[in-house]
């Protein structure tokens, strides 16, 4: 600063990245649904998109409890970010069906298929009408000609199929060229029919597909062809949320390609769930093939998952606890993940403090018991991870990710499974199980809020999901350090932005220190002493960062003294 000059003096600076705190509200569900794809993790941001792709509510018998999942989610966020698998079998299957073409000997030359597997699809049909783009007339005659003069080509494009017709006679060309401005298109070999203006009537041919479910029209698709060379060809022109066209020709020639128009509507059949025989490896999934819970590797954005109530066929008790297992591996290899899974349902206090001890890490949570969605006459019982999930992502909203879960009220239940008494409420919390519990003043609450870590620091689920929440804030908010020059200009920077962030933490209550109220409750340091000549000579730059975040108040004490000699008040 030595040699500013007088009056305005423009210094180039070094650029820091600010640190800005990860969004801790985007979930992720795997579930078997109506329908949906399968294997895919799919972002809905509603409820009513969510319907929209996975299906409407089934009849809530059995294990078909996930809908009732997501809409325990949903019921308590109203809008959040939740990516939902749908997971299946390989026994799934499309419903399908096969329309012929119009050759003398007919064949298969378009396929329609559910949109995704399963038996939803076996109450759709559809239906196949001639619908021309273009109807027009001659500007010229055209008698053995391989072009011709029209009032219209609009709609046409090269690889149309043209009807001419005169009154008696027709013939069919492929358009190979348009002359737009001209109004003439061309093709290859001559017509052998006369046509004139008077006579002349030009009809371009395509079809459209109408597609029902339980007969009731619920799309239309106009303007279709089988000539891939076109912009309407009918497997990328359909864009359905019911439907997908397949092309059943390696190579579609003429008109008769096109399938013939049907009387009624034609029925898809052969689908199939895959769920009457799903195991557990198909939750969990492989990671090469991107199934199950690696489905949402492509989406580093995701902060929870949960699997409430997995349908599996072959010894499903322990088919549960072996995927709570790889939900806790796949979150612990994913680091700044967390993973909340269900008691199952109708196991007692005891049964519970037993199932607990089947897993051990920060990165779970437990909870018990399920709770009702119906009426008192027409239960319909759901595990509680989702609606802990909801409430846990609404508090991180409304409070932050650095509040406790504990004493949040869930939405939608009306009763639970198990109303839990103050004795067995403290033995489940001390046994690492969080529970749902009905207050004196109305409501189901989440009561707990514990990871089954065996570790001190990561005793509640706030804390070990804030420590994801600060870990993801940093990684993503320094991805500029690597491969910049390695000294004291940097560690300042790293310093500074870290700091600035850490700072924020504190003023908002997440970062308290108990034994020095008042003080700065965290560090940052990255200096000489943790950068030695050697270390940076490898080219590593290391930073520490300490905090110490505000602690949870699980347990309040009162004390409440009588006394007979009255209070002299200092």
């Amino acid at each position: 600063m030595a040699n500013l000059k007088v009056g305005v003096n423009l210094i180039e600076g070094t650029a820091i990245s600010p640190v800005e705190g990860v969004s801790t509200a985007v979930s992720g569900i795997l579930g078997t649904f109506e329908r949906g794809p399968v294997n895919v993790a799919t972002l809905v941001t509603s409820m009513a998109q969510f319907e929209s792709i996975f299906g409407l509510a089934p009849a809530p018998v059995g294990n078909n409890t996930s809908w009732y999942a997501v809409k325990a989610f949903f019921q308590k966020v109203g809008a959040g970010q939740l990516y939902v698998v749908r997971v299946a079998s390989s026994a799934k299957m499309l419903a399908t069906k096969a329309f012929d073409d119009r050759q003398v000997a007919p064949a298969n030359t378009l396929r329609i298929d559910a949109i995704n597997e399963g038996t939803w699809g076996n109450s759709l049909s559809v239906d196949v009408d001639d619908d021309a783009l273009l109807t027009t007339t001659l500007t010229a005659e055209c008698a053995a000609a391989t072009q011709a003069s029209l009032t219209s080509v609009e709609g046409l494009e090269v690889g149309s199929y043209v009807k001419f017709y005169n009154g008696t006679l027709t013939e069919y060309i492929t358009v190979t060229s348009i002359e737009y401005v001209a109004k003439i298109i061309h093709w290859s070999g001559a017509v052998t029919n006369t046509y004139t203006v008077g006579n002349g009537v030009i009809t371009s041919q395509e079809f459209k597909l109408n597609v029902y479910v339980n007969d009731v029209l619920v799309e239309t698709w106009p303007g279709l062809s089988m000539n891939d060379n076109v912009s309407f060809f009918c497997e990328t022109a359909v864009n359905s949320d019911y439907i997908a066209c397949v092309d059943l020709k390696a190579s579609d020639t003429n008109h008769e390609d096109q399938p013939v128009a049907t009387s009624v509507a034609q029925g898809l059949a052969s689908g199939a769930d895959g769920i009457a025989d799903i195991e557990v490896t198909d939750w969990s999934g492989s990671q090469a093939n991107k199934t199950g819970l690696y489905a949402f590797d492509n989406i580093p954005t995701v902060f929870r998952i949960i699997a409430p109530n997995p349908t599996i066929t072959t010894d499903p008790e322990e088919g549960c606890i072996i995927l709570a297992q790889a939900q806790l591996a796949y979150c612990d290899v994913r680091v700044t993940c967390q993973t909340y899974v269900d008691i199952p349902y109708g196991t007692s206090v005891t049964d519970a403090l037993t199932w607990a001890t089947n897993f051990a890490g920060r990165r779970i949570a437990v909870f018990f018991p399920w709770v009702n969605v119906g009426s008192r006459a027409n239960p319909n019982w759901i595990p509680p991870s989702p609606f802990a999930l909801g409430t846990v992502v609404e508090k991180d909203y409304r409070r932050g990710v650095h509040k406790s879960i504990g004493n949040e009220r869930i939405a939608l239940a009306t009763d639970l499974e198990y109303h839990v008494s103050r004795p067995e409420g403290q033995t489940l919390n001390d046994g690492k199980v969080n529970t749902i519990r009905k207050k004196p003043s109305g409501g189901l609450w989440v009561y707990g809020g514990r990871t089954l870590s065996a570790t001190t620091n990561f005793r509640f689920i706030d804390a070990s999901e804030y420590w994801n929440y600060v870990g993801r804030s940093l990684e993503l908010a320094t991805h500029w350090v690597p491969f910049e020059l390695n000294d004291q200009t940097l560690w300042k920077a790293v310093e500074r932005s870290i700091g600035d962030f850490l700072s924020n933490e504190q003023r908002r209550r997440a970062l308290f220190d108990a034994s020095n109220p008042g003080a700065q409750a965290w560090s940052v340091v990255m200096n000489e002493s943790n950068n030695p000549a050697d270390q940076v000579a490898l080219g590593i730059a290391s930073v520490g960062v300490v905090y110490v975040k505000t602690g949870t108040a699980e347990k309040f004490a009162i004390t409440l003294t009588p006394s007979s000699g009255g209070l002299t008040v200092a």
